[in-house]
């Protein structure tokens, strides 16, 4: 069994160990089978409050932490026995941060799944977010985002399979590797018949060979993969499918115990390193070319600078210190799921209410939508936005913008209240009379959603 410490006191005492015959039998399932105890020492500074107002919460617990992982290069891999990887320099910073001791355990993914649904594990990383597993555990906010592509063969630009993705039952030979995120997305979406290989190199390898036609993989992985077994890109051809969200599940055991972990968890993760998400020049340009030009009809609609003159009219324009408190009471308030006095009378205006019509008439493609005045001062939201005054954001800029075709688009960040991966494209809102720039609209577009190609 896993043996945790008892005291957090004794953090720097602890050690977790496997049984010998425990040792055998992960030894056969993965090859190599390790426990990694993370000693944390005392905790930097905590740069949030809310990490700051549960940190008493936190000392009560044992100070050691067991969470379930398995190989997934370069997200989690093995260096001279030791388990390293982007996912894990995240987490010693978010479990430094809480000064908390925690230790990993490899084992397949199946196996990970079910000790934490069992409580034998205290959580699992990195996991898609599922409804099954959302059933016995609780998810945090993610450490990372796999694009998620069709990688097959390559072949000639005029072969009719070129535009074609695989479809459940016509008959393409699909893999994806064993127990991963990906087999399991194609087991829900109907892909009855897939072949399983045990790790990302076997797969891009059957593929190179022309064994496996389509493969599902993260992006990041197959590259990683590609190269190690040292094959050029120009033997394959990527298609892609869809964003995907990786996150810790903690089980409902533990986060009932330790309430007050998963906020504190997500409130530091942001202050540790995570990998930029850019825009591919094919993404941006599929922005710019499908989703841009209706955001800037609706900018320029008269029943939209209708609702904006009004608001403008009533809208008190605040002094600097008064749109600091204002944006400091927001901001503690929307990160709580709450709103501020301010907030709520702004989500109840007309604009507002018009901007929640545009939002539905969308779709899931977009997933927010809100308008701002030449102050920064937001004056209009389809829901709550994290903060009010704007003219500290890289979008206040399309206020001053003299190109007035010019549109500001956002590379990919995650918005936790929806679950989403968002592009902000932010569009000037100008007086056709005057040709002033009156205010500015943001539109917040779920990437994966607008970007999913039509299979």
């Amino acid at each position: 069994m896993l043996r945790r410490c008892g005291n957090a006191n004794n953090k720097k005492d602890c050690k977790g160990f496997l049984h010998p015959f425990e040792m055998a039998v992960f030894y056969c399932c993965v090859t190599a089978i390790l426990l990694l105890t993370a000693s944390i020492a005392k905790a930097h500074d905590l740069a949030s409050p809310q990490a700051e107002a549960g940190q008493a919460n936190l000392d009560e617990q044992d100070g050691f932490l067991i969470l379930q992982t398995n190989l997934h290069p370069p997200y989690q891999e093995l260096h001279n026995g030791i388990l390293s990887g982007y996912s894990v320099s995240i987490l010693n910073c978010v479990f430094d941060r809480l000064d908390i001791g925690y230790g990993l355990a490899i084992a397949p993914r199946q196996r990970n799944r079910e000790m934490v649904r069992t409580g034998k594990a205290d959580g699992f990383f990195l996991a898609r977010i599922s409804d099954a597993m959302d059933e016995y555990a609780v998810a945090s906010n993610p450490l990372a985002l796999e694009k998620w592509v069709w990688v097959s063969p390559a072949i000639k630009s005029d072969d009719p399979r070129v535009s074609r993705r695989p479809k459940p039952g016509d008959f393409s030979t699909v893999g994806a590797i064993l127990g991963s995120n990906e087999a399991e997305w194609l087991l829900e979406q109907g892909y009855t018949d897939v072949m399983r290989v045990p790790s990302i190199a076997s797969l891009v390898a059957q593929v190179a060979a022309g064994r496996v036609e389509y493969a599902l993989v993260d992006k990041h992985s197959f590259e990683f993969a590609r190269k190690e077994l040292q094959l050029t890109a120009d033997k394959f051809r990527m298609q892609f499918e869809r964003y995907v969200p990786l996150v810790v599940y903690f089980s409902k055991h533990y986060v009932a115990t330790f309430p007050r972990l998963l906020d504190d968890l997500n409130a530091v993760l942001e202050f540790c390193e995570t990998r930029p998400m850019h825009l591919e020049a094919w993404e941006r340009e599929a922005i710019q070319n499908v989703q841009l030009p209706g955001i800037r009809q609706f900018a320029s609609s008269p029943e939209l600078l209708g609702y904006v003159f009004n608001q403008l009219d009533e809208t008190e324009i605040q002094s600097a210190d008064q749109k600091l408190l204002t944006d400091q009471e927001w901001i503690t308030l929307a990160r709580e799921g709450a709103a501020s006095a301010i907030a709520t009378e702004i989500l109840g205006n007309d604009l507002s209410k018009y901007l929640r019509t545009f939002q539905a008439s969308i779709g899931e493609q977009v997933a927010e939508a809100f308008v701002f005045d030449t102050h920064g001062q937001i004056i209009g939201m389809s829901r709550l936005t994290s903060d009010f005054d704007q003219s500290d954001e890289a979008q206040f800029q399309m206020i001053d913008s003299l190109n007035r075709e010019k549109a500001l688009i956002t590379d990919i960040w995650y918005d936790a209240s929806t679950r989403a991966f968002l592009s902000q494209i932010t569009v000037p809102i100008i007086d056709p009379d005057s040709g002033q720039t009156l205010a500015a609209l943001t539109v917040g577009l779920n990437v994966s959603a607008a970007l999913r190609p039509e299979s």
